[in-house]
Protein backbone atom coordinates (compact mmCIF):
# COMPACT_ATOMS: atom_id res chain seq x y z
CA UNK A 1 0.00 0.00 0.00
CA UNK A 2 1.28 3.56 -1.29
CA UNK A 3 2.22 5.78 2.01
CA UNK A 4 0.91 9.20 2.63
CA UNK A 5 2.88 11.82 0.68
CA UNK A 6 3.18 14.53 3.53
CA UNK A 7 3.91 18.12 3.10
CA UNK A 8 8.12 18.60 4.89
CA UNK A 9 8.03 20.55 8.42
CA UNK A 10 10.34 23.49 8.22
CA UNK A 11 13.36 21.45 9.71
CA UNK A 12 12.72 19.03 7.68
CA UNK A 13 12.91 21.45 4.63
CA UNK A 14 16.22 22.55 6.07
CA UNK A 15 18.03 19.43 6.52
CA UNK A 16 19.14 18.89 2.23
CA UNK A 17 20.31 22.75 2.22
CA UNK A 18 22.10 21.83 5.18
CA UNK A 19 23.92 19.35 3.99
CA UNK A 20 24.43 20.48 0.45
CA UNK A 21 26.45 23.63 2.13
CA UNK A 22 28.47 21.20 4.43
CA UNK A 23 29.38 19.06 1.50
CA UNK A 24 30.07 21.91 -0.23
CA UNK A 25 31.95 23.64 2.06
CA UNK A 26 34.00 20.26 3.60
CA UNK A 27 34.32 17.99 0.24
CA UNK A 28 34.80 20.68 -2.00
CA UNK A 29 36.69 23.28 0.17
CA UNK A 30 38.67 21.32 2.49
CA UNK A 31 38.82 17.69 1.11
CA UNK A 32 38.83 19.20 -2.97
CA UNK A 33 36.31 16.47 -3.84
CA UNK A 34 34.82 17.39 -7.12
CA UNK A 35 31.34 19.14 -7.10
CA UNK A 36 29.87 16.74 -8.78
CA UNK A 37 30.39 14.06 -5.89
CA UNK A 38 29.48 16.99 -3.53
CA UNK A 39 25.95 17.53 -4.87
CA UNK A 40 25.16 14.29 -5.81
CA UNK A 41 25.54 13.25 -2.62
CA UNK A 42 23.18 15.97 -1.35
CA UNK A 43 20.70 14.49 -3.57
CA UNK A 44 20.66 11.35 -1.97
CA UNK A 45 20.24 13.14 1.41
CA UNK A 46 17.77 14.81 0.24
CA UNK A 47 16.05 11.46 -1.58
CA UNK A 48 16.58 9.43 1.72
CA UNK A 49 14.21 12.69 3.79
CA UNK A 50 11.63 12.46 1.13
CA UNK A 51 11.44 8.75 1.23
CA UNK A 52 11.84 8.30 5.37
CA UNK A 53 9.92 11.36 6.12
CA UNK A 54 7.51 12.61 3.83
CA UNK A 55 6.54 8.91 1.74
CA UNK A 56 8.17 9.18 -1.47
CA UNK A 57 9.30 6.32 -3.09
CA UNK A 58 11.92 6.00 -6.05
CA UNK A 59 9.72 5.86 -8.59
CA UNK A 60 8.18 9.37 -7.45
CA UNK A 61 11.19 10.95 -7.32
CA UNK A 62 12.54 9.27 -10.09
CA UNK A 63 9.85 11.40 -12.18
CA UNK A 64 10.32 14.41 -10.03
CA UNK A 65 14.11 14.28 -11.29
CA UNK A 66 13.50 13.66 -15.27
CA UNK A 67 11.15 16.33 -15.56
CA UNK A 68 14.18 18.54 -13.76
CA UNK A 69 16.30 17.56 -15.87
CA UNK A 70 14.03 18.20 -19.00
CA UNK A 71 12.96 21.30 -17.93
CA UNK A 72 16.67 22.34 -18.53
CA UNK A 73 17.46 20.44 -21.57
CA UNK A 74 17.32 23.49 -23.92
CA UNK A 75 19.90 25.46 -21.90
CA UNK A 76 22.30 22.65 -21.91
CA UNK A 77 22.05 21.84 -25.60
CA UNK A 78 23.17 24.88 -26.12
CA UNK A 79 26.07 24.50 -24.20
CA UNK A 80 26.63 21.15 -25.81
CA UNK A 81 26.01 22.77 -29.09
CA UNK A 82 28.81 25.26 -28.61
CA UNK A 83 31.28 23.26 -28.15
CA UNK A 84 30.49 21.64 -31.61
CA UNK A 85 30.37 25.16 -33.13
CA UNK A 86 34.24 26.60 -31.64
CA UNK A 87 35.54 23.32 -32.88
CA UNK A 88 34.23 24.54 -36.39
CA UNK A 89 35.28 27.93 -36.12
CA UNK A 90 38.83 27.18 -35.39
CA UNK A 91 38.98 24.78 -38.51
CA UNK A 92 37.75 27.38 -40.56
CA UNK A 93 40.31 30.24 -39.06
CA UNK A 94 37.03 32.22 -38.18
CA UNK A 95 38.21 32.09 -34.03
CA UNK A 96 42.17 32.89 -35.16
CA UNK A 97 41.03 35.50 -37.13
CA UNK A 98 39.01 37.44 -35.10
CA UNK A 99 41.61 37.40 -32.37
CA UNK A 100 44.36 38.24 -35.08
CA UNK A 101 42.75 41.55 -35.70
CA UNK A 102 41.80 41.89 -32.20
CA UNK A 103 44.96 41.95 -31.02
CA UNK A 104 46.49 43.91 -33.51
CA UNK A 105 43.76 46.90 -33.01
CA UNK A 106 42.53 46.28 -29.54
CA UNK A 107 44.80 48.77 -26.85
CA UNK A 108 45.62 45.83 -24.01
CA UNK A 109 44.70 49.11 -21.65
CA UNK A 110 41.49 49.11 -23.01
CA UNK A 111 40.87 45.44 -23.39
CA UNK A 112 39.02 44.88 -20.14
CA UNK A 113 36.30 47.43 -20.93
CA UNK A 114 36.26 46.72 -24.92
CA UNK A 115 34.85 43.07 -23.65
CA UNK A 116 32.37 44.73 -21.25
CA UNK A 117 31.18 47.40 -23.62
CA UNK A 118 31.08 45.20 -26.75
CA UNK A 119 29.30 42.49 -25.37
CA UNK A 120 26.70 44.48 -23.60
CA UNK A 121 25.21 46.00 -26.87
CA UNK A 122 25.64 42.91 -28.26
CA UNK A 123 23.68 41.48 -25.40
CA UNK A 124 21.36 44.24 -25.12
CA UNK A 125 20.45 44.38 -28.77
CA UNK A 126 19.82 41.05 -29.35
CA UNK A 127 18.61 40.52 -25.78
CA UNK A 128 20.68 37.11 -25.66
CA UNK A 129 23.23 36.96 -22.82
CA UNK A 130 24.41 33.31 -24.09
CA UNK A 131 23.92 34.19 -27.48
CA UNK A 132 26.90 37.61 -27.27
CA UNK A 133 29.30 35.11 -24.73
CA UNK A 134 29.44 32.24 -27.40
CA UNK A 135 30.07 34.73 -30.22
CA UNK A 136 32.20 38.01 -29.41
CA UNK A 137 32.90 36.56 -25.64
CA UNK A 138 35.09 33.70 -27.48
CA UNK A 139 36.45 35.85 -29.65
CA UNK A 140 37.79 38.80 -26.81
CA UNK A 141 39.03 35.61 -24.41
CA UNK A 142 41.29 34.51 -27.65
CA UNK A 143 42.39 38.16 -27.93
CA UNK A 144 42.89 38.24 -24.15
CA UNK A 145 45.43 34.96 -24.52
CA UNK A 146 46.99 36.92 -27.73
CA UNK A 147 48.01 40.00 -25.34
CA UNK A 148 48.19 37.85 -21.93
CA UNK A 149 46.23 39.19 -19.59
CA UNK A 150 43.86 37.95 -17.04
CA UNK A 151 41.94 35.53 -18.36
CA UNK A 152 39.95 35.62 -14.93
CA UNK A 153 39.00 39.14 -15.20
CA UNK A 154 38.44 39.23 -19.09
CA UNK A 155 35.80 36.51 -18.74
CA UNK A 156 34.21 38.56 -16.02
CA UNK A 157 34.01 41.46 -17.94
CA UNK A 158 32.49 39.00 -21.27
CA UNK A 159 29.90 37.86 -18.26
CA UNK A 160 28.75 41.01 -16.87
CA UNK A 161 28.52 43.04 -20.07
CA UNK A 162 26.50 40.30 -21.64
CA UNK A 163 24.32 40.06 -18.21
CA UNK A 164 23.80 44.14 -18.32
CA UNK A 165 22.56 43.43 -21.74
CA UNK A 166 19.99 40.85 -20.95
CA UNK A 167 19.14 42.29 -18.08
CA UNK A 168 17.98 45.96 -19.45
CA UNK A 169 16.84 44.00 -22.89
CA UNK A 170 13.10 44.22 -24.10
CA UNK A 171 13.75 41.14 -25.80
CA UNK A 172 15.46 39.22 -22.98
CA UNK A 173 13.91 36.15 -21.44
CA UNK A 174 14.53 37.63 -17.81
CA UNK A 175 13.26 40.48 -18.54
CA UNK A 176 9.80 39.91 -19.94
CA UNK A 177 9.50 36.88 -17.30
CA UNK A 178 10.43 39.31 -14.36
CA UNK A 179 7.36 42.09 -15.35
CA UNK A 180 4.86 38.45 -16.36
CA UNK A 181 5.36 37.39 -13.05
CA UNK A 182 4.84 40.53 -10.82
CA UNK A 183 2.28 41.98 -13.83
CA UNK A 184 3.66 45.25 -14.12
CA UNK A 185 4.73 46.95 -17.80
CA UNK A 186 7.89 45.76 -19.92
CA UNK A 187 9.13 49.18 -20.34
CA UNK A 188 8.24 50.63 -16.98
CA UNK A 189 10.40 47.47 -15.21
CA UNK A 190 13.33 48.32 -17.67
CA UNK A 191 13.09 51.80 -17.07
CA UNK A 192 12.76 51.84 -13.17
CA UNK A 193 15.90 49.41 -13.38
CA UNK A 194 18.28 52.01 -14.77
CA UNK A 195 18.60 53.37 -11.24
CA UNK A 196 20.33 50.06 -9.77
CA UNK A 197 21.90 49.03 -13.43
CA UNK A 198 23.60 52.66 -14.73
CA UNK A 199 25.87 53.54 -11.29
CA UNK A 200 26.85 50.14 -10.86
CA UNK A 201 27.95 49.80 -14.41
CA UNK A 202 29.83 53.27 -14.48
CA UNK A 203 31.61 51.55 -11.51
CA UNK A 204 32.12 48.94 -13.17
CA UNK A 205 33.81 50.56 -16.34
CA UNK A 206 36.01 52.48 -13.69
CA UNK A 207 37.27 49.21 -11.87
CA UNK A 208 38.24 47.44 -15.49
CA UNK A 209 39.84 50.73 -16.65
CA UNK A 210 41.63 51.03 -13.98
CA UNK A 211 42.97 47.48 -14.02
CA UNK A 212 43.56 48.08 -17.48
CA UNK A 213 45.93 50.84 -17.10
CA UNK A 214 47.89 49.46 -14.36
CA UNK A 215 48.22 46.61 -16.98
CA UNK A 216 52.60 45.86 -17.29
CA UNK A 217 52.25 45.97 -21.52
CA UNK A 218 55.60 45.22 -21.81
CA UNK A 219 58.42 44.37 -24.49
CA UNK A 220 58.51 41.07 -23.71
CA UNK A 221 54.39 40.77 -23.95
CA UNK A 222 54.41 42.92 -27.13
CA UNK A 223 57.27 40.28 -28.90
CA UNK A 224 54.81 36.97 -28.04
CA UNK A 225 51.89 38.46 -29.44
CA UNK A 226 53.89 39.54 -32.28
CA UNK A 227 55.01 35.86 -32.20
CA UNK A 228 51.24 34.91 -32.09
CA UNK A 229 50.40 36.95 -34.63
CA UNK A 230 53.00 35.87 -36.89
CA UNK A 231 51.98 32.09 -36.22
CA UNK A 232 48.51 32.32 -36.44
CA UNK A 233 48.78 34.32 -39.90
CA UNK A 234 51.11 31.00 -41.30
CA UNK A 235 48.40 28.51 -40.40
CA UNK A 236 45.08 30.16 -41.76
CA UNK A 237 44.61 32.49 -44.77
CA UNK A 238 42.68 35.23 -43.46
CA UNK A 239 40.09 37.46 -46.01
CA UNK A 240 35.68 37.88 -45.47
CA UNK A 241 34.84 33.89 -45.89
CA UNK A 242 36.24 33.22 -42.01
CA UNK A 243 33.72 35.53 -40.50
CA UNK A 244 30.42 33.99 -42.61
CA UNK A 245 30.23 31.61 -39.67
CA UNK A 246 30.19 34.37 -37.28
CA UNK A 247 27.82 36.21 -39.53
CA UNK A 248 25.70 33.86 -39.19
CA UNK A 249 25.35 33.45 -35.50
CA UNK A 250 25.20 37.28 -35.56
CA UNK A 251 22.26 37.38 -37.98
CA UNK A 252 20.23 34.10 -36.31
CA UNK A 253 20.70 36.31 -33.05
CA UNK A 254 19.12 39.43 -34.22
CA UNK A 255 16.40 37.74 -35.66
CA UNK A 256 15.65 35.93 -32.70
CA UNK A 257 16.01 32.57 -34.48
CA UNK A 258 16.38 29.10 -31.63
CA UNK A 259 19.81 29.11 -30.97
CA UNK A 260 20.61 25.51 -31.58
CA UNK A 261 20.00 25.27 -35.25
CA UNK A 262 21.55 28.68 -35.77
CA UNK A 263 24.45 27.15 -34.03
CA UNK A 264 24.42 24.04 -36.44
CA UNK A 265 23.94 26.22 -39.33
CA UNK A 266 27.38 28.35 -38.25
CA UNK A 267 29.32 25.18 -37.77
CA UNK A 268 28.13 23.75 -41.29
CA UNK A 269 29.09 27.08 -43.07
CA UNK A 270 32.47 27.13 -41.28
CA UNK A 271 33.53 23.37 -42.18
CA UNK A 272 32.60 24.16 -45.47
CA UNK A 273 35.29 27.70 -45.24
CA UNK A 274 37.51 25.04 -43.56
CA UNK A 275 37.65 23.05 -46.72
CA UNK A 276 37.06 24.81 -49.50
CA UNK A 277 38.99 28.30 -48.70
CA UNK A 278 41.33 27.04 -46.40
CA UNK A 279 42.08 24.00 -48.04
CA UNK A 280 42.25 21.70 -45.31
CA UNK A 281 41.09 17.91 -45.00
CA UNK A 282 37.16 18.04 -44.62
CA UNK A 283 37.37 14.71 -42.32
CA UNK A 284 39.25 16.60 -39.89
CA UNK A 285 36.49 19.73 -40.00
CA UNK A 286 33.98 17.13 -39.03
CA UNK A 287 36.19 15.19 -36.28
CA UNK A 288 36.83 17.98 -34.91
CA UNK A 289 33.05 19.04 -34.04
CA UNK A 290 33.16 16.09 -32.09
CA UNK A 291 36.46 14.73 -30.27
CA UNK A 292 37.35 19.31 -30.13
CA UNK A 293 39.82 20.96 -32.67
CA UNK A 294 43.51 19.83 -32.50
CA UNK A 295 46.23 22.18 -34.56
CA UNK A 296 47.58 18.73 -35.60
CA UNK A 297 44.75 18.32 -37.94
CA UNK A 298 46.42 21.25 -40.04
CA UNK A 299 49.27 19.07 -41.09
CA UNK A 300 51.93 21.04 -38.56
CA UNK A 301 54.55 20.28 -36.94
CA UNK A 302 53.15 21.20 -33.25
CA UNK A 303 56.54 21.20 -31.91
CA UNK A 304 57.27 24.14 -33.10
CA UNK A 305 54.22 26.10 -32.24
CA UNK A 306 54.09 28.59 -29.17
CA UNK A 307 52.19 27.07 -26.17
CA UNK A 308 49.55 30.44 -26.54
CA UNK A 309 48.73 29.10 -30.33
CA UNK A 310 48.19 25.43 -28.81
CA UNK A 311 45.95 26.73 -26.23
CA UNK A 312 43.90 29.37 -28.16
CA UNK A 313 43.22 26.34 -31.09
CA UNK A 314 42.75 23.81 -29.34
CA UNK A 315 39.16 24.12 -27.91
CA UNK A 316 35.63 22.63 -28.34
CA UNK A 317 33.95 18.81 -29.10
CA UNK A 318 30.96 17.70 -28.26
CA UNK A 319 32.86 15.01 -26.32
CA UNK A 320 34.36 17.43 -23.93
CA UNK A 321 31.25 18.24 -22.54
CA UNK A 322 30.81 14.71 -20.60
CA UNK A 323 31.71 16.72 -17.65
CA UNK A 324 29.00 18.88 -17.69
CA UNK A 325 26.29 16.70 -18.45
CA UNK A 326 27.64 14.96 -15.45
CA UNK A 327 27.34 18.35 -14.00
CA UNK A 328 23.78 18.77 -14.85
CA UNK A 329 22.44 15.57 -13.86
CA UNK A 330 23.93 16.15 -10.35
CA UNK A 331 22.42 19.27 -9.60
CA UNK A 332 19.38 18.55 -11.29
CA UNK A 333 18.90 15.92 -9.43
CA UNK A 334 19.15 17.69 -5.85
CA UNK A 335 17.32 20.30 -7.90
CA UNK A 336 13.91 18.42 -8.84
CA UNK A 337 13.55 16.68 -5.35
CA UNK A 338 13.66 19.91 -2.84
CA UNK A 339 11.31 21.87 -4.99
CA UNK A 340 9.01 18.76 -6.34
CA UNK A 341 8.66 17.71 -2.26
CA UNK A 342 7.61 21.15 -1.67
CA UNK A 343 11.39 21.44 0.65
CA UNK A 344 12.12 24.34 -1.00
CA UNK A 345 8.59 26.49 -0.77
CA UNK A 346 8.56 25.49 3.24
CA UNK A 347 12.44 26.64 3.52
CA UNK A 348 11.74 29.98 1.81
CA UNK A 349 8.31 30.98 2.74
CA UNK A 350 9.61 31.06 6.42
CA UNK A 351 11.56 33.71 5.79
CA UNK A 352 8.70 36.03 5.00
CA UNK A 353 7.00 35.49 8.44
CA UNK A 354 8.65 38.50 9.95
CA UNK A 355 9.04 41.32 7.44
CA UNK A 356 7.56 44.50 8.02
CA UNK A 357 9.77 47.12 6.53
CA UNK A 358 10.57 47.97 3.00
CA UNK A 359 14.35 47.01 3.35
CA UNK A 360 13.78 43.72 5.28
CA UNK A 361 11.31 42.74 1.95
CA UNK A 362 14.15 43.74 -0.40
CA UNK A 363 16.40 42.29 1.61
CA UNK A 364 14.42 38.99 1.94
CA UNK A 365 13.65 38.64 -1.72
CA UNK A 366 17.20 38.67 -2.53
CA UNK A 367 18.03 36.18 0.04
CA UNK A 368 14.95 33.80 -1.69
CA UNK A 369 16.51 34.41 -5.05
CA UNK A 370 20.09 34.05 -4.12
CA UNK A 371 18.99 30.53 -2.43
CA UNK A 372 16.79 29.39 -4.92
CA UNK A 373 19.66 30.08 -7.34
CA UNK A 374 22.07 27.96 -5.11
CA UNK A 375 19.51 25.30 -4.69
CA UNK A 376 18.27 24.61 -7.97
CA UNK A 377 20.31 26.72 -10.47
CA UNK A 378 17.41 28.03 -12.46
CA UNK A 379 16.96 31.91 -12.88
CA UNK A 380 13.60 31.48 -14.05
CA UNK A 381 12.26 29.24 -11.05
CA UNK A 382 13.84 31.92 -8.52
CA UNK A 383 11.50 34.53 -10.01
CA UNK A 384 8.36 32.48 -9.92
CA UNK A 385 8.82 31.04 -6.05
CA UNK A 386 10.13 34.52 -5.06
CA UNK A 387 6.91 36.24 -6.40
CA UNK A 388 4.29 34.03 -5.35
CA UNK A 389 6.35 34.13 -1.56
CA UNK A 390 6.82 37.93 -1.75
CA UNK A 391 4.03 39.63 -3.68
CA UNK A 392 1.43 39.96 -0.53
CA UNK A 393 4.33 41.52 1.43
CA UNK A 394 5.07 44.38 -0.86
CA UNK A 395 1.48 45.06 -1.30
CA UNK A 396 0.64 44.78 2.73
CA UNK A 397 3.82 47.44 2.80
CA UNK A 398 2.21 48.89 0.23
CA UNK A 399 5.41 48.86 -2.04
CA UNK A 400 4.61 48.51 -6.10
CA UNK A 401 4.94 45.70 -7.25
CA UNK A 402 7.20 47.62 -9.86
CA UNK A 403 10.00 47.25 -6.57
CA UNK A 404 9.68 43.42 -6.19
CA UNK A 405 10.76 43.12 -10.00
CA UNK A 406 13.78 45.38 -10.21
CA UNK A 407 14.63 43.07 -7.21
CA UNK A 408 14.07 39.63 -8.71
CA UNK A 409 16.80 40.78 -11.84
CA UNK A 410 18.92 42.64 -9.66
CA UNK A 411 19.67 39.30 -7.20
CA UNK A 412 18.24 37.05 -9.45
CA UNK A 413 19.41 37.58 -12.97
CA UNK A 414 22.42 39.20 -11.68
CA UNK A 415 23.64 35.83 -9.50
CA UNK A 416 22.76 32.98 -11.94
CA UNK A 417 26.24 33.57 -13.44
CA UNK A 418 28.28 33.85 -10.64
CA UNK A 419 27.04 29.94 -8.99
CA UNK A 420 29.58 27.24 -10.60
CA UNK A 421 26.56 24.99 -10.85
CA UNK A 422 23.82 26.83 -12.05
CA UNK A 423 23.04 26.79 -15.63
CA UNK A 424 24.33 30.30 -16.47
CA UNK A 425 27.10 29.40 -14.45
CA UNK A 426 28.14 25.97 -15.93
CA UNK A 427 27.12 27.84 -19.26
CA UNK A 428 30.11 30.65 -18.92
CA UNK A 429 32.87 28.50 -17.31
CA UNK A 430 32.40 26.03 -20.10
CA UNK A 431 31.90 28.59 -23.34
CA UNK A 432 34.96 31.13 -22.11
CA UNK A 433 36.83 28.16 -20.46
CA UNK A 434 37.46 30.30 -16.92
CA UNK A 435 35.92 28.39 -14.17
CA UNK A 436 33.27 30.08 -12.31
CA UNK A 437 34.70 30.86 -8.78
CA UNK A 438 38.00 32.01 -10.38
CA UNK A 439 36.12 34.76 -12.51
CA UNK A 440 33.64 35.33 -9.80
CA UNK A 441 35.50 38.07 -7.74
CA UNK A 442 35.37 40.68 -10.79
CA UNK A 443 31.91 40.75 -11.17
CA UNK A 444 31.64 44.03 -10.53
CA UNK A 445 28.05 44.92 -11.82
CA UNK A 446 26.47 41.65 -10.06
CA UNK A 447 27.98 43.03 -6.83
CA UNK A 448 26.94 46.11 -6.80
CA UNK A 449 23.26 45.59 -8.15
CA UNK A 450 22.74 43.09 -5.25
CA UNK A 451 24.15 46.05 -2.87
CA UNK A 452 22.41 48.94 -4.26
CA UNK A 453 18.99 47.45 -4.23
CA UNK A 454 18.95 46.86 -0.01
CA UNK A 455 20.59 50.87 0.19
CA UNK A 456 17.85 52.66 -1.90
CA UNK A 457 15.05 50.64 0.46
CA UNK A 458 17.39 52.14 3.54
CA UNK A 459 17.15 55.68 1.99
CA UNK A 460 13.65 55.40 0.79
CA UNK A 461 15.01 56.34 -3.05
CA UNK A 462 12.97 55.61 -5.87
CA UNK A 463 10.52 53.42 -3.86
CA UNK A 464 7.18 53.72 -5.11
CA UNK A 465 5.28 53.71 -3.09
CA UNK A 466 0.69 52.64 -2.59
CA UNK A 467 -2.17 54.03 -1.27
CA UNK A 468 -4.36 51.52 0.27
CA UNK A 469 -7.10 51.50 -2.77
CA UNK A 470 -4.23 51.01 -5.41
CA UNK A 471 -2.77 48.60 -2.96
CA UNK A 472 -6.15 46.70 -2.80
CA UNK A 473 -7.04 46.90 -6.69
CA UNK A 474 -3.55 45.63 -7.59
CA UNK A 475 -4.01 42.87 -4.88
CA UNK A 476 -7.50 42.03 -6.74
CA UNK A 477 -5.87 41.98 -10.24
CA UNK A 478 -3.35 39.37 -9.25
CA UNK A 479 -5.97 37.22 -7.22
CA UNK A 480 -4.25 38.31 -3.58
CA UNK A 481 -6.51 38.97 -0.48
CA UNK A 482 -4.63 41.62 1.71
CA UNK A 483 -5.70 41.68 5.89
CA UNK A 484 -8.33 45.01 6.01
CA UNK A 485 -6.40 47.06 8.73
Amino acid sequence: MQKEIRRPSFLQALMPIIFMTFALIIGKGVLNWPTEICLLLSAVFAGLVAVVCLGYNWEMLEKLIVDKIAAVMPPVLIVIFVGFMVAAWCYSGTLPMLVYYGIKLIDPKLIFMIAFVSTAILSYVSGASWGAAASIGVALMGVGVGLNVSPAIMAAAVVTGAYFGDKLSPLSDTTNLAAAVTKVPLYDHIKYMLWTTVPPTIISLIFYGIVGLNLDVSQGVSEESNALLTQLQSLYKFGFLPLLPMIAVLAGTFLRMPTVPVMLASSVVAIFVGGMYQGFDWIHGVRSTMSGFDVSMLGVDTSILLPSVTELLNRGGLSNQGGFLAFIFCAMGFAGIVTGTGMMDVAMSRLTKSIRTCISAVITTEIQCVMINLLTGSDGLNKIITTNLMMKKFLQLRIHPIVLARTLEDSGTMTGPLIPWSAAGLYMATTLGVATIDYLPYCILSFCCLLLAPLYAFLDFKIIKLTDEQAYAMAAERGIVLDKE
